[in-house]
């Protein structure tokens, strides 16, 4: 007589382990069908915030909309991963090209976006930084491209928050002097690119 080679309970656990494997297996096929609530919300600030000073934002971002069911991963200006939705490169170069005031960057609206990796700002006419905590959140942040803006030496202290880094694009700013300021990147995990 032959045993029961499983009991009820074993399928019940095998049943559900191999859904989940399914259900995984369906996520790295497919990849995900949407950004994040959060980070959609986030940018939505974002491009308010450049906004807020008569700017006309709607035309470098047309297609971010307030709208539930628009999908932030397919906006111009972002790309998303494909397989968890979560945002990983913003393109914000070239907003104010043809604006003659130098304007300065909050670093607060970039605190939605966890598994930001690359991020270019560069052509802006920055000055300066608001809220340098900002770069706090950006843990996984590899590629800052601040190229073509006024900033200077000392704008910069808080990038030693930023672990991850591995490129850091300065070039055609008001850098004088020597940077970086010795231990400044002492955080850091690897070597990192600097271009000046």
């Amino acid at each position: 007589m032959r045993a029961s080679h499983f009991s009820e309970m074993e399928l019940a656990n095998l049943a559900k382990w191999l859904l989940l494997g399914l259900f995984i297996l369906c996520v790295q096929i497919h990849g995900n069908n949407g950004c994040f609530e959060v980070e959609r919300l986030g940018l939505l600030d974002l491009k308010a915030s450049i906004g807020s000073d008569g700017f006309d934002a709607d035309h470098p971002f047309s297609s971010w909309v307030d709208d539930s069911l628009s999908d932030c991963c397919k906006w111009e200006r972002v790309t998303c991963n494909f397989t968890t939705g979560h945002v990983i490169d913003l393109s914000l170069n070239n907003l104010r090209q043809y604006e003659e005031n130098i304007w300065f960057l909050n670093l607060s609206m970039f605190e939605s976006f966890k598994e930001l990796r690359s991020l270019n700002l560069s052509h802006n006419r920055f000055g300066g930084l608001i809220d340098e905590k900002g770069f706090d959140g950006l843990k996984k942040l590899e590629i800052l491209d601040l190229s073509d803006n006024y900033f200077n030496n000392s704008n910069f202290s808080s990038l030693a928050a930023l672990p991850s880094l591995t490129t850091l694009i300065l070039s055609r700013n008001n850098m004088k002097g020597s940077f970086p300021s010795k231990g400044m990147f002492i955080h850091i995990h690897s070597p990192i690119r600097l271009i000046i």
